[in-house]
């Protein structure tokens, strides 16, 4: 990304600020409807839990508004099910979807030497984007008891 001639991040975090020429701010899963394709294969869509914050926008209404700024076609969508509905058509939430309808080839070039022979191991206090930035979450017992046992194993 760093060698691309412009890289735009759409993320809820001040995140890859070295490498984005422009940060636009979405909002977090938490504050927004969607779907997503689960691992076994079946299209799970989920609600917003919590208004989201100032004028945040769901990542879907930004690109929907670029789109529309560039003047492309197929960016009218005024819902995340009518997004949804134009990229799996006749998929309903929980069915199995089509492996062929999930391909993510790509012409991009990656480079995956030098691999890392031993994979990453860590909680939910760490990894996941909200958990890690909250310091409420940070201070329960669970996670502190995670961080005592990282230190332990380290």
């Amino acid at each position: 990304l760093a060698s691309a001639g412009m890289v735009v991040t759409l993320s809820p975090f001040k995140t890859n600020l070295d490498i984005s020429d422009v940060l636009l701010p979405v909002a977090p899963f938490t504050e927004t409807s969607g779907s997503f394709v689960n691992a076994e294969g079946r299209l799970q869509s989920f609600h917003a839990v919590v208004r989201p914050l100032g004028e945040t926008r769901p990542a879907w209404k930004v690109i929907r508004v670029l789109g529309n700024l560039l003047g492309l076609a197929g960016f009218d969508a005024d819902s995340s099910q009518a997004v949804l509905a134009s990229a799996l058509p006749g998929v309903a939430s929980g069915a199995v979807v089509d492996a062929a309808r999930l391909n993510n080839a790509s012409a991009a070039s990656i480079d995956l030497s030098p691999a890392v022979a031993e994979p990453c191991v860590a909680s939910i206090y760490q990894l996941d984007g909200l958990v890690r930035r909250a310091p409420a979450l940070q201070l329960t017992a669970d996670a502190r008891a995670t961080l005592i046992a990282d230190e332990v194993h380290a």
